[in-house]
């Protein structure tokens, strides 16, 4: 599918209000497996295997080191606490993009010479690009905060989080058929050919359904001033207001929403799950809900590998994007343990058989492709909802929503 058709599929599912049969369930994330073995790196004697890793860094389309100091965490967990990889320790090797096809090009050429078993991608702009080296190299690539790229339809490719595909569709159900709400508006950012593209793909759905108030208000991600577009979109106070934009942008519309004092819920995708933007509210934060593929991480609490994440990602760096990297390299793990004889083409081959597979942090996944079938490389649908309160995210629904039928009222 091209990039405009994913475009419009996402943002489509995200404007169009309509009742779905999907419910929640109340599985809860899963573990990396094993009981901590006390073994460090330096007491590992295999010969070292390799993940690469790649992320945007120091962009102006936006900057994600956290995921790659969340990932590098895992394998510092993985070779500390869980004896590697069967006696042999994970090696971590990074390439920062720019967020331009031809940085995910040169950053895909350089990992695939280090031979790694697997690449990991934190978040990627360019991946659509990237992606024939990878499946050229036979290397697979996996995701826990997949955008809308290459990424999504590769067969080379491994969600084991749909990302904002999912999370789009989760905050639909969600406010379809758990709050029932009847007006929404969308402040989204502005790319070209977007607005009509949404309109079209949207319109008759909504009509079908019922809803009489939608509007859709796009902006530029580096706009000198939110207030009036966020004035635009709580105009009528709406039943929900869905933003659609990257964490630094979310959070001047947090603070912008605040000092306006809007009182429309304001349901924002999983790349705004950050503490930074709930705080930009300056305490406003009653009406601020957030989609993400993770469960939420407390003060204290949790599984071996929710403590560990805590202990090791800061505050500030624990993003649903960074939780995904961290996420996605103890899976990995998991899975190569397992493994007689790890290798890039066993390891695709186990993935490819994994049926509710234990997802750290996150819903089991199943990479089958037939999850969303148009986006074959997606294994999970699942995501929460979260608020933030006492200066943490929590829990909303207290189960998994999954929305991915929804997409059936597209067609």
């Amino acid at each position: 599918m091209r990039q405009a058709s994913r475009a419009l599929f996402a943002f489509s599912v995200a404007f169009s209000v309509a009742l779905a049969g999907v419910g929640c369930t109340s599985q809860r994330g899963g573990s990396s497996g094993g009981a901590s073995t006390g073994s460090s790196s330096g007491t590992l004697t295999g010969t070292p295997i390799t993940l690469g890793f790649v992320t945007v860094e120091n962009s102006a389309l936006g900057s994600y080191p956290e995921t790659r100091r969340a990932a590098q965490a895992a394998v510092d967990r993985a070779n500390s606490a869980l004896d590697g990889v069967g006696g042999h320790p994970l090696r971590l090797v990074t390439c920062a993009t720019d967020g331009s096809p031809e940085s995910s090009q040169n950053c895909a050429n350089q990992l695939v010479a280090k031979k790694p078993l697997a690449v990991v991608g934190g978040i990627d702009f360019g991946t659509q690009a990237a992606m024939p080296i990878y499946e050229s190299a036979h290397i697979p690539y996996v995701t826990g905060s997949p955008q809308l790229s290459g990424e999504l339809n590769s067969k080379n490719a491994f969600a084991l989080s749909g990302g904002t595909v999912s999370e789009l569709l989760g905050i639909t159900e969600y406010l379809t058929a758990t709050k029932h709400i009847r007006s929404a508006h969308a402040l989204y950012v502005d790319l070209p050919g977007l607005l009509s593209a949404a309109i079209q793909g949207s319109q008759n759905i909504l009509h079908k359904k019922g809803v009489t108030d939608v509007k859709l208000i796009a902006e530029k991600a580096d706009a000198a001033d939110f207030a009036p577009a966020v004035t635009q979109a709580a105009a009528g106070n709406p039943d929900a207001i869905i933003v659609v934009f990257q964490a630094a942008a979310c959070a001047r519309i947090a603070q912008a929403a605040a000092a306006l004092n809007v009182r429309s819920d304001m349901y924002f995708v999983g790349t705004c799950a950050s503490p930074a933007v709930p705080r930009a509210a300056g305490g406003r934060t009653d009406n601020l809900y957030f989609a993400s593929s993770y469960l939420p991480v407390p003060a204290s609490g949790g599984d071996a590998d929710m403590a560990a994440f805590r202990s090791a990602v800061p505050d500030a760096d624990r993003t649903s994007a960074s939780q995904g990297a961290f996420s996605t390299v103890l899976n990995l793990r998991a899975l190569l343990a397992k493994l007689p004889a790890p290798s890039a083409a066993t390891l695709t081959t186990a993935l490819k058989a994994t049926v509710n597979e234990p997802n750290v942090m996150a819903h089991p996944y199943t990479c089958d492709g037939k999850q969303i079938e148009i986006f074959p490389a997606v294994c999970d649908t699942s995501v929460r909802l979260l608020h933030w309160q006492d200066n943490a995210f929590s829990d909303v629904t207290g189960g998994w929503v999954d929305g991915r039928q929804l997409i059936t009222l597209i067609n």
